[in-house]
C-alpha cells in the first residue's frame, strides 16, 4: 500500500531532500547560516580582535613617536637681566647681572617644513607665560618663525639642536621692570628667541636653555622697551 500523502509527487520530496542535505554539508564545512549560529561564530572572533587592537595602534604610535614627532612642548622658568643689550646676555648669561623678576612659559610648537633630509626643520610656536616677583602680569607670545638646526657631528652622542624664532609678544600690562630698565614700554612689542637643547639620543626629553626676549626691533613698535630673560626648562617632542 502506497502511503504517500496525496498530491505530493516523489520528485518534490527527491528535491526537498537534497537541499536539506546540502544544508548539512554546509554546516559541516563551517559555512553555517543557521539562526543563531553565525552570531555566535563572529562573537568569538572579538577577543582575538579586541587584544591585538590595541597592541597594533601602539606599535604604530611608538613608530611614528620614534621617526616623525611633529609636535613639541617645552616648559622654562627664566630670570630677567638687568643688562641693556641682549649681546651681553647671549655672550656671557651666566655672568649678566639679573633683577628680581621672574616668569614661567609653558610653550606649544609644530613643524610644517623640513629640509636637508631633516637637518633643518621649521617651526610656528605659541606661548603663555605669567611674570611674578617685582611685576604680576600675563603675557602671551605668537611665533610663526622658528628655525631649528638637528644636525651636529657629536649627535650619535647627544642629541643637540640650536633654534632662532621671531614673531610677536603681548602683555597685559606695561611691564614696570621694562620701563625701569629701558625708560618705557609698551603692551604689543616684537618678541624673538635663541634656544640650544640636548638630550638623549632617539629621545623625547630634552634640556632647554633659552633666550627670552622683547624689544621695538631698532624703533619699528617705539622708542625703547623691552627685556632679555634667560630660561632653563624641558623640551618633550610627540
Amino acid at each position: 500500500m502506497n502511503w504517500r500523502r496525496p498530491g505530493r509527487p516523489r520528485h518534490h520530496r527527491l528535491v526537498a531532500e537534497l537541499h536539506l542535505r546540502g544544508i548539512l554539508k554546509h554546516s559541516r564545512q563551517g559555512d553555517d547560516w543557521r539562526p543563531g549560529t553565525l552570531q555566535t561564530r563572529s562573537r568569538s572572533r572579538w577577543p582575538t580582535i579586541i587584544t591585538l587592537l590595541p597592541l597594533a595602534l601602539l606599535a604604530r604610535v611608538e613608530a611614528a613617536s620614534a621617526e616623525d614627532r611633529e609636535w613639541a612642548a617645552t616648559v622654562y622658568v627664566a630670570q630677567i637681566s638687568g643688562e641693556e643689550g641682549w649681546e651681553d646676555v647671549m655672550v656671557n648669561p651666566a655672568g649678566s647681572s639679573y633683577v628680581d623678576d621672574y616668569l614661567v612659559v609653558a610653550a606649544l610648537s609644530s613643524t610644517y617644513a623640513r629640509y636637508g633630509d631633516g637637518a633643518l626643520q621649521l617651526e610656528a610656536e605659541g606661548q603663555v607665560a605669567y611674570n611674578f616677583g617685582e611685576q604680576h602680569h600675563w603675557e602671551f607670545n605668537a611665533v610663526p618663525i622658528v628655525a631649528r638646526w638637528q644636525k651636529f657631528p657629536w649627535n650619535h652622542a647627544v642629541a643637540t639642536s640650536a633654534a632662532f624664532g621671531v614673531g610677536l609678544s603681548y602683555a597685559t600690562e606695561v611691564p614696570e621692570i621694562e620701563v625701569e630698565l629701558e625708560g618705557e614700554s609698551a603692551k604689543l612689542l616684537i618678541y624673538w628667541l635663541a634656544e640650544i637643547t640636548a638630550g638623549p639620543v632617539d629621545g623625547p626629553w630634552a634640556v632647554s636653555l633659552r633666550l627670552h626676549h622683547r624689544s621695538v626691533a631698532y624703533g619699528l613698535l617705539g622708542e625703547e622697551g623691552g627685556m632679555n630673560g634667560v630660561g632653563l626648562g624641558l623640551r618633550y617632542r610627540f
